[in-house]
């Protein structure tokens, strides 16, 4: 066991597969049900922009303003669409 003078709480839920899922915080004033729901909204952007660079040929994005983000993006989807 480590010593900490930072409480954690550590919440598990199962996935859609039935797989237990262990999220590690330090959020104390949110419900277990929150955190999930927050893991499994985090979720859904990382496997969209996994699709993004599979799919668009955008292997990483330069940035983490908007225009980084939307300009490799509309480029790509107007050269893979048009």
């Amino acid at each position: 066991m480590v010593k900490s003078s930072v409480w954690i709480v550590v919440v598990v839920f199962e996935d859609g597969h039935g797989h237990d899922i262990r999220v590690v915080t330090n959020l104390m004033h949110i419900t277990a049900e929150e955190i999930a729901l927050m893991y499994k909204a985090r979720w859904q952007i990382e496997l969209f922009f996994r699709w993004i660079k599979q799919h668009l040929n955008i292997p990483t994005l330069f940035g983490t303003t908007e225009n980084a983000v939307y300009g490799p993006l509309f480029s790509a989807l107007i050269v893979s669409y048009c």
